[in-house]
């Protein structure tokens, strides 16, 4: 009863990936020569470092076993681990699958009544033939650069861990173009960061993200390569140096001269009224000027407006009650170039002594930096 409330819990919390219903997942079959009598059922999960425990059972006398669970609808990679013994690798694209495995020719089991099983099994053969190949090509290769050989020499042995790569790969491709199975895609799109490279692993999470738009475990691989191959941004030129300084006229025609802030710590913010972006992070900054300006900090927002009315509008309507200025420049402010603004909106904070110590941060990045660096 208590693992039917968790699975219950489980799908509440992940929403639409269990479908809203339940169904259950049962393996039985025979397993020869075991030395354990023990069997798990474990799932595993791409992001999770270690397999989620879903059940155990034992095996009988007779070599026979039967695990029954409820398990959501979603397919999934899952594992059937023998105390003492080898691991079967399972899919549930079926209710019951029935296993047949000798410990002793483990290799040779049998999973009858799941395609996507016997899809994997076959694969996983081919992989653990090939690999090694690969892994002994490459050692070799490595050896022979580190070594006074030739370099006709060290070619070849380039040329023949190329090669190992390249049909290692292809089988990898050709199995995901011949898989319809996402759990299957998602276990061979994880391969590929071992051998494929950057560009070719998002090609191949790209077509698969088509085929199973909704299939969580290729949504966070594709999550990955895009952290991956994210530009490298350069660090802010600005950063540890003096604050450019500059004046303006504030939103009730005074003028504003930042030097007058000297001995305060200052967040300095770029913003526009007709920049939606600028708008949403005016919460954060309405927080940050909540929470802080009692220990040491004023806010001052940089408006990159053109005219006067829809820059005090939003003031008014946002209930933006610290510092305002404006130059009606839009982007082509002074203030612009002198800080390097990219786009809007943008942070920068100021120390006491009017150095720049953090910049480009939004939202809870800000909020924390904030933390960190003023006095409590």
């Amino acid at each position: 009863m208590l693992r039917y409330l968790l699975i219950i819990m489980v799908c509440v919390l992940v929403g639409t990936s269990c479908r809203s219903k339940l169904n259950y997942f049962e393996i039985d079959g025979q397993i020869a020569h075991a030395t354990g009598k023990k069997l798990y059922l474990k799932q595993i999960t791409i992001g999770s470092k270690n397999p989620i425990l879903i059940d155990t059972t034992f095996i009988k006398l007779d070599g026979s076993f039967n695990i029954k669970t409820f398990m959501p609808v979603q397919q999934d990679l899952f594992v059937l681990s023998i105390e003492n013994g080898p691991d079967v690798y399972l899919i549930n694209d079926a209710n019951h699958i029935n296993v047949q495995l000798d410990v002793n020719a483990y290799k040779k089991y049998t999973t009858q009544g799941s395609f996507a099983s016997t899809q994997l099994h076959t694969f996983l053969d081919n992989y653990a033939t090939q690999y090694p190949l690969l892994l002994n090509k490459i050692k070799a290769y490595d050896s022979l650069q580190s070594s006074t050989a030739s370099d006709s020499v060290v070619a070849i042995s380039k040329q023949n861990k190329d090669e190992e790569l390249e049909k290692i790969n292809l089988l990898i491709t050709n199995n995901l173009k011949a898989s319809s199975n996402p759990a299957i895609h998602a276990y061979l799109l994880a391969k590929c960061f071992a051998t494929m490279d950057i560009e070719n692993i998002s090609k191949q999470i790209a077509e698969s993200r088509q085929r199973f738009q909704h299939y969580q475990p290729i949504i966070l691989l594709e999550t990955i390569i895009k952290q991956q191959t994210k530009p490298v941004v350069p660090p802010y030129s600005l950063l540890h140096k003096q604050a450019p300084l500059f004046s303006m006229v504030d939103y009730y025609d005074k003028p504003f001269y930042l030097d007058s802030l000297r001995g305060k710590f200052v967040l300095l913010n770029f913003w526009a009224s007709w920049n939606q972006q600028s708008k949403e992070e005016n919460q954060t900054i309405a927080r940050a000027y909540r929470w802080y300006r009692r220990h040491n900090l004023e806010v001052v927002s940089v408006s990159f407006d053109s005219t006067m009315h829809p820059w005090k509008r939003a003031i008014e309507i946002d209930n933006l009650p610290w510092k305002q200025v404006a130059d009606f420049k839009e982007m082509h402010s002074p203030l612009v170039s002198k800080y390097n603004i990219k786009d809007l909106p943008f942070n920068v904070i100021i120390d006491t002594t009017g150095k720049i110590i953090a910049a480009d941060l939004k939202g809870r990045d800000l909020t924390l930096k904030l933390n960190e660096i003023l006095p409590k």
